[in-house]
């Protein structure tokens, strides 16, 4: 391939990230030639609806992906289509055909990249997946790469553009969650079903394949710790700006000293208000890490959307193209299996709970005494007056294992004091 006239292209999937590609490629075809040595040429389009309007003309497109990736005359696969399967056994059948393959499927990555960019690596292929994760913040480039010789230490990132648009329109102008929701589903970030984002899923995949780049092993996911924020509240909103805090949805990784062991988790989360990740807003995208010798880095951008994602997808195709030209694969960079996650029983952080409880001269020292038993200091408190001799106290605590905390805050559940606990949420300092 070393000496290829134009490098012939199959994209699966022609939604607002195929399309997007699809007119990246086009529009800056000469920019495109200059960096590759040869053009790109878009040759076949798999698509699911044959009936769908389209804007080019019906011979690009196919409903026949298999036939794509079995084309004698493609030479890269572009998959765009998302989900598990059909995706996976497309991807295996085009490196089982000498094509090399651009990604931009983070489950598909999370659960199986392990398996498929060792396969790659043995047949001489690429397989990239930069706009799995950022969309179009360079992320996993930089980790395969240039902070490849760090120690990562720790990681966390607002990975999901749908649930911080979602966490700023209620931080913003007051909405609730379900308001915004629905505006978020109006502006196109979210779909009808937004489980995926707002439960914490699409978090959980992109955190994986960071923590599986950074450390060297795949993650197994049913490992992970996982939360989403429809219990975010307004009321947690203003106490946690009170205290000095903003609520994100975070994906977190952190070494704990043990060989080949992380703590990994995904769940709304207290942040300074002066750290970078809190001032990260809409539908924008963020990752802090610290490594041992670069010290704290921090990318922000454009996480979702066609053009973002698409400019990701162009760009490991253009990494393609250049290892192409010089005949062999470079950046198929393959980790294996065996990640140990510790429970999240084990964390060490602060603790952030609201409670309802009667307005009585003891209540508080008997709340303190069950949370002084296990360990649990409390660090600030803030208070109100409701109705019917009922308060309101939001603590926070010093830092402690979440198994005290937790075990305590159900002891605390059964004081007849306290009508009821009506959050708690993780604090990152």
């Amino acid at each position: 391939m070393a000496n290829c006239e134009r490098i012939r292209v199959g994209i699966l999937g022609f939604g607002t990230v195929g399309e997007g590609t699809y007119r990246m490629i086009c529009d800056n075809e000469e920019e495109i030639v200059q960096k590759v040595g040869c053009p790109i040429e878009v040759r076949r389009i798999g698509i699911r609806d044959p009936k769908k309007e389209r804007s080019l003309p019906g011979e690009f497109f196919t409903t026949d992906l298999e036939d794509i990736v079995s084309d004698p005359e493609i030479d890269v696969v572009i998959e765009v289509i998302g989900g598990e399967e059909p995706a996976l056994s497309l991807i295996d059948l085009a490196l089982d055909k000498g094509k090399h393959v651009v990604t931009a499927n983070k489950e598909l990555i999370a659960k199986h990249g392990s398996r498929l960019v060792t396969k790659a690596r043995k047949l001489g292929l690429d397989l990239h997946f930069e706009a799995a994760v950022g969309g179009g913040i360079p992320i996993v480039q930089p980790l395969k790469h240039q902070l490849a010789g760090n120690d990562i230490v720790k990681m966390m990132g607002v990975l999901n553009g749908t649930s911080n648009f979602i966490l700023t329109k209620m931080w913003d102008e007051e909405q609730t969650f379900d308001e915004a929701l629905a505006g978020a589903q109006k502006a196109g970030y979210a779909e009808a079903d937004p489980t995926n984002d707002v439960d914490g899923f699409d978090t959980m995949y992109k955190i994986a394949i960071l923590a599986a780049i950074a450390f060297g092993k795949q993650i197994p996911l049913d490992l992970i710790h996982r939360e989403g924020i429809r219990k975010v509240t307004q009321k947690d909103m203003h106490y946690a700006e009170v205290l000095g805090y903003r609520i994100k949805l975070l994906g977190i990784v952190e070494e704990t000293g043990a060989d080949d062991e992380i703590l990994i988790r995904v769940h709304p989360t207290l942040v300074p208000e002066d750290h970078q990740v809190a001032k990260v807003e809409d539908a924008y995208n963020a990752l802090w890490l610290h490594g041992d010798f670069v010290g704290d880095l921090m990318f922000s951008g454009k996480g979702a959307g066609s053009f973002p994602t698409a400019s990701a997808v162009v760009g490991d195709l253009i990494d393609v193209g250049r290892n192409m030209m010089i005949g062999g694969s470079g950046s198929a960079i393959p980790y294996g299996e065996g990640m140990k996650c510790r429970p999240i029983g084990k964390l060490e952080t602060r603790y952030y709970m609201r409670l309802v409880v009667a307005d009585k001269p003891n209540t508080l020292g008997r709340i303190a005494t069950v949370f002084g038993e296990a360990g649990v200091g409390l660090a600030a408190m803030e208070m109100r007056t409701l109705e019917n001799d009922l308060g309101e106290i939001v603590f926070l605590t010093h830092k402690c294992v979440e198994s005290s905390f937790t075990s305590s805050l159900e002891d605390v559940r059964l004081l007849d004091v306290v009508e009821s606990v009506e959050s708690w949420f993780r604090v990152e300092d």
